[in-house]
């Protein structure tokens, strides 16, 4: 008897988990929208969500599927949205009446320290004054000076192949895993650019900023993990006081910057990074802004910049093994630059006139999106109308919107030929042939990617150091479709990002 009661039982909790987990899958039914049927608990990320393909990739053949439709039900696992497929509606939705959708949606309801402090995650006028605080932060003139720093770790990096490239002697090149190598750079920038912490992640792989750093990235590990239970479950995660990250590691990069604020004011020391910058910004600023709010905008950068950042130089790199031609073009341009300084180091000005370099870090971008998707929140009822007035769609209070950022990069109608890799696409002679509002890599509207800048000097530097000493080639561990094999949020496959580099003579 009582075994059969413990079995009626878990029918019964799995009936309920179950009913649980389909609970919203009515809901574009109801408003009349076209759907595609969602599956319980992943809804229609079931392939990315169960490792067998990344977001990039799941959500690109969603758009595919649908593109028919100017707007269209798709389910983050079991979260309702509403996709814009049409170029002209995006405009609409994210610049045109931005008012009503001026916020991304709340995927998180935790009050954990930082969090809820980050640019990205503030709302309505509490983001605005901020975002008017950081602009200034991200300008030309900034990013100009803060570019000598980024250079110093370029250095170590270059450093660090040398001492590889010797340690082959009499052999062609030697084969490097540049996702580890770029990861190790990109903490390294971070750490001095964000956080004015000297680090050297090749000479001191266990230093203490790369560890804690590597335990709070938010793409893997436990805090993926935390981070996906939060959303699904958001009050059971309150209620058991579970949080994304451990407290002692937001404590080590609240002291790190609360402490060099101190040591900076009382010694008036200045340093061109953007802990200087924010003190700056925060005295200008109308808004008496706490310390938790000014740390968290250096916290922000291990999520929008340490696997992003990463990541674009791979994905590049990647395309230029796999077609020498665009290789070799940018290598003469690196070596126009470099004749040009006459022996001075690289800088901001001379790598903002490398036009194929632009081209070809705008190609990687469009083919190898960072971001999937983008979104908004619908914080007024508004009534969507196409260019005649046209009804289409009665957005509510609470509405989340998805712009499928990787569909729209990978369709022929807007990219002839998507699965190519062309810098020309991005050359001043075919700019007025792109379709406005089908490009965006850095989001879109005035809640667009405020460090795109900071991003692009990242990439153009390291690609640049690199070409100049190096050939890049493929290796026998280099992946040969990377479509296919990359898993997860990012472009990464499962045995590396593995090439040959060959010194330049």
């Amino acid at each position: 008897m009582a075994l059969l009661e413990i079995c009626l039982g878990l029918l019964v909790i799995g009936y309920l988990v179950y009913k649980w987990s389909t609970s919203t899958f009515k809901t574009f039914e109801e408003r009349n929208l076209h759907f595609v049927k969602p599956y319980p608990f992943v809804g229609n990320l079931g392939a990315s969500a169960l490792q067998r393909a990344s977001f990039q990739k799941q959500l690109s053949e969603f758009y595919n599927r649908t593109r028919e439709h100017k707007v269209v039900g798709f389910f983050n696992l079991r979260t309702p949205m509403i996709q814009l497929n049409d170029p002209e509606l995006i405009k609409k939705i994210c610049v045109k009446d931005f008012d009503h959708f001026p916020n991304h949606q709340l995927f998180l309801t935790s009050n954990e320290r930082l969090l809820k402090d980050m640019l990205s995650v503030m709302r309505d006028q509490r983001w605005k004054h901020m975002r008017n605080t950081l602009t200034p932060v991200f300008t030309a003139a900034k990013m100009r000076n803060m570019f000598t720093l980024m250079n110093d770790s370029f250095a170590e990096c270059l450093q660090h192949l040398d001492l590889s490239a010797g340690s082959n002697p009499g052999q062609k090149g030697f084969e490097v895993d540049m996702k580890v190598l770029c990861n190790k750079l990109s903490n390294d920038i971070i750490a001095t650019t964000a956080f004015g912490l000297k680090v050297n992640s090749y000479n001191n792989p266990d230093n203490e900023f790369y560890e804690i750093g590597q335990s709070v990235v938010f793409s893997r590990g436990q805090q993926f993990f935390n981070f996906i239970l939060a959303m699904l479950v958001p009050k059971i995660f309150n209620f058991m006081k579970l949080t994304i990250f451990e407290s002692s590691k937001v404590e080590y990069f609240v002291r790190l910057v609360v402490d060099a604020i101190k040591y900076r004011e009382q010694h008036n020391i200045t340093r061109p990074d953007m802990i200087q910058l924010l003190m700056e910004a925060k005295k200008e600023s109308e808004n008496n802004w706490t310390d938790d709010e000014i740390v968290a905008q250096c916290f922000v950068f291990f999520f929008a910049a340490f696997e992003n950042n990463s990541n674009l130089i791979c994905t590049t790199t990647y395309e230029l093994l796999r077609n020498p031609e665009i290789q070799e073009r940018l290598y003469e341009e690196v070596k126009e630059t470099h004749d040009s300084l006459n022996g001075g180091s690289l800088n901001y000005d001379a790598v903002q006139k490398m036009s194929y370099m632009e081209m070809v870090i705008s190609e990687s971008l469009r083919k190898w999106t960072l971001a999937a998707l983008t979104d908004r929140h619908c914080s007024k009822d508004y009534t969507l109308t196409d260019e005649d007035g046209t009804k289409i769609f009665d957005f509510k209070v609470g509405d989340r919107v998805n712009i499928p950022i990787s569909g729209l990069h990978r369709d022929e109608r807007y990219f002839p030929e998507p699965m190519r890799f062309d810098p020309e696409r991005f050359s001043s002679d075919r700019h007025g042939e792109m379709v406005p509002y089908t490009y965006l890599p850095f989001g879109v509207g005035p809640r667009n990617c405020i460090g795109n800048r900071y991003a692009l000097m990242q990439a153009k530097g390291m690609l640049y150091n690199l070409l100049l000493h190096y050939k890049i080639e493929p290796s026998p561990r280099t992946t040969k479709d990377l479509w296919e094999s990359a898993r997860g949020f990012n472009f990464t496959p499962r045995s590396g990002f593995w090439m040959q580099l060959v010194p330049r003579k």
